[in-house]
């Protein structure tokens, strides 16, 4: 019986000939050895909360749930060695019972490992990488079914950490984190105006911080985390189980009565602005701040830029929006992460502005982002994998210095084209 898969948004789906879920390397490795004898595809998949279509294959697909272990822990490092199926939430919860956390998060904490470090997963600092810069070790199994031990500080190590999948499947990962410690938030708002000004002495100010724009408002929302040793506020599982709520029933309700007259969009964005976007303080640990409850159904596109572009940008997609009379009906979202030496990573030799433009499904979806596209065209754009992304394979070149000794890699590590699929074909010009 075939297997129907489809991502989180629903936007792709696949159905594979066969479905793996190995419970060992050394399944892995006989899936492979295999896939390969008979010539077919491969792709691995997690979670699914991808946008873009990097997972989709309708040959061979593999899923590694059942590979979630954890194979050690180094205290003394902050180190922790884990097989590359588990999910973050659940190496978070491991890494507590040792002491340990991870030094930054993005917004969902239901990937897995694996998933999260290949397409680029972030959080937001200056100061702080994304989450494949927290990967010290790696096994992986390549397109010949050979296991490699990858060590940091190689250039198999700066290939392999945003990789796409195409380099083989990741089976295990050592991460690096830091003491447990929980986080104080404070949020604010500004206007869209001095956005140019406000956001460079902001991002440098705060060792995390994150801003949201809702179309058709005035104002922008800042949220700047800081490290603390201060209580968790009380009855914060209240203001949780609330947010949750109103995301799974609120929400969806003001995002369906726009689609069905944009002309309420504006107004409806005021009004959720005006009750969400708040001043406040609120202490917990540290996944709880970084992460958001699960938001409804939306698509999200994501290009990284230089981070002085920031403000400007933002201004100049509120203008674009206006004149071309688009109607958003979700955040725009601004966040911030250094330099790094993964070759496919957005940040890639340049701090980064990882610039997310997103929206529900409406009429005019296509028209933004396109008009979004457009305007990162200017600032050199950089893709996050695992949103959607217009971006040619001749611009990637031109934007990504080391694509082209990414691709001599992958000829050598998978010869007979295992984990080729319709979107690498596409990114990598194949």
């Amino acid at each position: 019986m075939t297997t129907t898969w489809r991502n989180w948004s629903g936007e792709h789906e696949a159905r594979p000939r066969r479905y793996h879920q190995p419970s060992s390397e050394a399944d892995v490795v006989d899936v492979i050895e295999r896939v390969r004898e008979t010539d077919a595809r491969l792709r691995v998949v997690g979670a699914g909360h991808s946008w873009s279509d990097a997972a989709a294959c309708d040959e061979h697909m593999m899923n590694l749930d059942r590979m979630d272990a954890v194979k050690r822990v180094d205290k003394a490092r902050c180190e922790i060695t884990v097989e590359a199926g588990i999910r973050l939430k659940a190496l978070i919860a491991r890494m507590r019972e040792r002491g340990l956390g991870m030094s930054n998060l993005g917004s969902v904490i239901e990937q897995s490992v694996a998933g999260a470090i290949s397409t680029g997963t972030h959080g937001t600092g200056l100061g702080f990488g994304n989450l494949p810069t927290q990967v010290v070790g790696m096994r992986l199994v390549n397109g010949r079914g050979e296991v490699m031990e990858i060590e940091d500080g190689s250039d198999l190590m700066d290939a392999a950490r945003v990789s796409l999948g195409a380099l083989g499947v990741i089976t295990q990962v050592t991460v690096r984190g830091e003491p447990d410690f929980r986080l104080r938030e404070r949020t604010w708002s500004f206007p869209v105006d001095e956005a140019p000004e406000m956001i460079p002495a902001l991002i440098e100010q705060h060792e995390h911080i994150k801003f949201w724009w809702l179309p058709h408002t005035s104002k922008v929302q800042a949220f700047a985390f800081e490290r603390t040793s201060d209580s968790v506020t009380p009855g914060l599982d209240r203001v949780e189980a609330l947010d949750r709520l109103i995301n799974r029933s609120v929400f969806p309700a003001l995002l369906e009565l726009g689609n069905r007259n944009l002309a309420l969009v504006p107004l409806l964005n005021r009004l959720v602005s005006a009750v969400y976007f708040t001043h406040g303080e609120r202490v917990a640990e540290y996944e709880r701040i970084f992460s958001l409850a699960m938001p409804p159904v939306h698509r999200e596109a994501e290009y990284g830029i230089p981070i002085e572009q920031a403000g400007p940008m933002l201004v100049a997609l509120r203008d674009e929006i206006d004149r071309r009379g688009l109607r958003v009906n979700f955040i725009t979202e601004l966040r911030f992460m250094a330099a790094d030496n993964s070759w496919l990573s957005p940040a890639y030799g340049r701090p980064s502005c990882q610039f997310g433009a997103y929206t529900c499904e409406n009429a005019d979806r296509e028209r933004f982002f396109q008009a979004f596209h457009e305007l990162a065209l200017q600032h050199g754009p950089r893709p996050h994998w695992g949103k959607t992304s217009l971006l040619d394979h001749a611009t990637l070149r031109e934007n990504l210095p080391r694509m082209s000794d990414f691709l001599k890699l992958r000829r050598e590590l998978d010869p007979a084209g295992v984990f080729i699929n319709d979107f690498t074909r596409r990114v990598f010009g194949l």
